[in-house]
């Protein structure tokens, strides 16, 4: 009972910040149960049956409900190709019925290892502040149609796959019927299978349900990882606050989205990242601890998840088995034939997800510290503005000479935006194939992060996937200072306080009027060399004078504070960033109109039915060569398949990335004749162009904006008016 009563801390803070978003108690209790009893339940009885137990229940959980979702999906894609969607709830109950008949022992620990209550305090803490913070700080910022004024695209896009993916194996691309998806939606399909077993509409999971359960089992996997390694029950709990601490300042603030390396935005990098560090722990059970048998076949079947999930997983995970078979090779003149057959599988995984799943990969090129383009004050300090995915091999600025300006950005990045994934490489030099598997993953994400240049900046979510891999190497380090301490607890708490200091000149910094941006740079740049001078002295003076020991320990705490406490205390002295309570971007405004004819079309509409629009570009206005070809109204509101709809995020559109000095966002349709098609069916429609809309692309309904362009009175006549509303008007095609 002392281990189960904090973990209601965390359910409580959930119930309540759902319910402040506007999410009833029905569908808390239906999707609390589903994701209790058909995800992490099943998941941990396969779990164990195919290794053992982790010796307590909420690392079994964590772990175990990555192997459910694996087998959900399984699941999902059988009965979904099949037309049985309806009855995916049969899937995970086969796997109860089978085990309450035939492996009991399961369904206990037979080796109990609990960790102390303390471990249990740090993560339900740490669980409460991530759902806390993404319900009244996040979700809140985003509300759910039609009760919103704008939403952001991508969580419209996510949900016309969701909905896609509800209803066809292998998919269709929602937004260009008949061709296929390209894209890593793995988590999508996680969500279209909740929403297949729970009933549950489509915009209350993926805008509210999802993503929280998915927070907490992101926190445990972490700190399995981080105890695995180390071998150190604190160090999970470090990682674990590591995680939740960046949260904070959305207590105080609203934020467009969480803080890296979690995401409410995308949705594929927190499932992604989770499966990847759940196949981490299984590789270093695998190939370093002995484990095997089944073990194998579940580490495969993660893998193909997350490969699935995030095209950064596997690349991280092949050079962690890369790097640890150097250093076998190195030190003892072999390799292990499972570090072998490990690598293998997770190359043959990767080619296999890259051709198949891994879209949304076109437009990236291979740029020396591109990433430093997307930073605001870039252009400021070098004078450069090319855009992403322009400039050559090395970023243009550094290039033409601006070294000082970009080696500043540099510095500034590395020492404050991505301290969490710099910590970590302190398990440098030691003698053991764990840490240079953590070192290997570490250095191909700085290398995708440092290397490619990607159309939307998403190199990011290399250094984001790493971070877990950071946290756990960085707690090995800390365990291993923290055991050579005399007095490790007053090392903390002068970590902590000098962190606060720091963090509060940072803040005092980024406020005090400079001028322009170049000179506000160079005065936060000398702050922070000052910050970096200071540390090492005092690091000097403890370890050569005091002949104090627990150095590593002060720098790790040190540099995991500094980004979360400034940020909290920006917010807190500065006050909300956003400006307003709600998502507002004028680009991305929905009319009510808008959302409650879709809305509309979606409730009177078969599943599979095609709809010709003229929504594939916002903000609603005249589709014009250059519009921002985001649109996706139809296909995600609505839920339905559309001739044309937004085209953006397309391979053939992101390939086009800089042409004619415009953003792939921008470029003209790679489907030009289904354009034309839909505006003559609207502007000037006939008998034989309706009919032509029906033969070729199957379309039964046309959905109408007048704000988008020409709608011919002619409709009226040549097709059945079914609903009006403002300037909308849907028609249904005749037979």
């Amino acid at each position: 009972m002392r281990r189960l009563l904090p973990w209601l801390l965390p359910l409580l803070v959930a119930v309540l910040g759902l319910a402040s978003v506007d999410v009833g108690p029905g569908p808390i209790v239906k999707y609390a149960v589903y994701f209790a009893l058909a995800i992490a339940l099943p998941g941990t009885l396969l779990l164990r049956a195919a290794w053992r137990s982790t010796g307590n229940w909420a690392e079994d959980v964590g772990l175990g409900s990555v192997v459910g979702a694996t087998w959900q999906l399984i699941g999902w894609a059988l009965f979904t190709a099949l037309g049985w969607q309806r009855w995916l709830i049969v899937w995970p109950a086969l796997v109860l019925v089978a085990f309450a008949a035939f492996g009991r022992r399961f369904w206990r620990i037979a080796d109990p290892k609990p960790l102390p209550v303390a471990w249990t305090w740090g993560l339900a803490v740490s669980s409460a502040v991530v759902l806390g913070v993404s319900t009244v700080g996040v979700m809140a910022y985003h509300p759910m149609p039609p009760g919103g004024t704008a939403y952001y695209p991508d969580l419209l896009y996510h949900l016309s796959m969701v909905h896609e993916l509800m209803r066809s194996v292998p998919p269709e691309l929602p937004q260009v019927a008949g061709e296929r998806l390209e894209y890593h939606w793995f988590a999508n399909a996680d969500m279209a299978g909740a929403v297949d077993i729970t009933r549950l509409a489509p915009i209350v999971v993926v805008f509210r349900l999802w993503l929280l359960p998915w927070l907490v089992v992101a926190l445990l996997v972490c700190a399995t990882l981080a105890r695995t390694v180390s071998r150190t029950w604190w160090t999970g709990v470090l990682a674990a606050l590591a995680l939740a601490a960046p949260q904070l300042y959305l207590l105080v603030d609203t934020s467009v989205n969480l803080a890296a390396p979690v995401s409410f935005l995308s949705p594929s990098q927190t499932f992604g990242m989770v499966a990847g560090v759940t196949v981490a722990v299984f590789l270093i059970e695998l190939l370093f601890r002995n484990a095997g048998g089944w073990l194998w076949v579940v580490a495969v079947a993660v893998a193909i998840v997350g490969g699935g999930s995030k095209p950064t997983v596997l690349p991280l995970l092949v050079a962690g088995v890369g790097l640890a078979a150097v250093f076998l090779l190195v030190t003892t003149r072999r390799v292990p034939a499972r570090i072998v057959i490990a690598g293998t599988a997770l190359v043959a995984v990767g080619v296999g997800t890259m051709l198949t799943v891994a879209g949304s990969t076109n437009g990236s090129g291979v740029q020396f510290l591109a990433v430093l383009k997307s930073l605001p004050v870039y252009t400021a300090a070098t004078g450069d503005t090319t855009q992403p995915g322009a400039g050559g091999l090395i970023v243009p600025a550094l290039a033409h000479g601006a070294v000082v300006g970009t080696l500043t950005l540099l510095l500034g990045l590395l020492l404050t935006l991505q301290a969490m994934a710099l910590v970590g490489f302190g398990v440098v030099g030691r003698r053991d194939p764990v840490a240079w598997f953590l070192l290997g993953a570490m250095i191909a994400g700085w290398a995708g992060y440092l290397l490619i240049d990607h159309p939307s900046v998403s190199e990011s979510y290399f250094i984001y996937t790493a971070a877990p891999f950071s946290l756990a190497g960085a707690g090995w380090f800390a365990a291993t200072s923290a055991r050579a301490a005399r007095r490790p607890v007053w090392v903390a708490v002068a970590a902590f306080g000098l962190s606060v200091i720091y963090a509060g000149l940072f803040v005092w910094a980024r406020g005090v009027p400079a001028g322009p941006p170049s000179r506000q740079l160079w005065a936060s740049t000398r702050l922070l060399l000052v910050v970096l001078a200071l540390t090492v002295v005092l690091l000097l003076v403890w370890r050569r004078f005091l002949r104090q020991a627990g150095s590593g320990l002060f720098v790790v705490l040190m540099l995991l504070a500094i980004a979360p406490i400034s940020s909290f205390i920006q917010s807190a002295v500065h006050g909300d960033t956003e400006k307003s309570p709600t998502y507002r971007a004028p680009r991305w405004v929905v009319y009510p109109d808008e959302a409650s004819a879709a809305l509309w079309l979606g409730s009177h509409s078969a599943p599979t039915d095609v709809v010709a629009t003229n929504t594939w570009c916002r903000p609603a206005g005249p589709q014009t060569p250059g519009c921002d070809a985001r649109g996706y109204l139809v296909s995600g509101m609505a839920g339905r398949r559309t001739v044309i709809e937004g085209w953006a995020y397309t391979n053939q559109a992101m390939a086009e990335q800089g042409v004619g000095g415009r953003r792939y966002t921008e470029q003209p349709s790679p489907w030009p004749e289904r354009v034309a098609l839909t505006n003559q069916a609207l502007a000037a429609p006939t008998a034989d162009v309706l009919r032509r809309l029906r033969d070729e692309y199957s379309v039964r309904w046309v959905y109408a904006d007048a704000r988008d362009g020409t709608v011919s009175p002619a409709l009226d006549r040549l097709a059945v008016l079914r609903h009006s509303v403002g300037k909308i008007k849907i028609y249904e095609l005749g037979e």
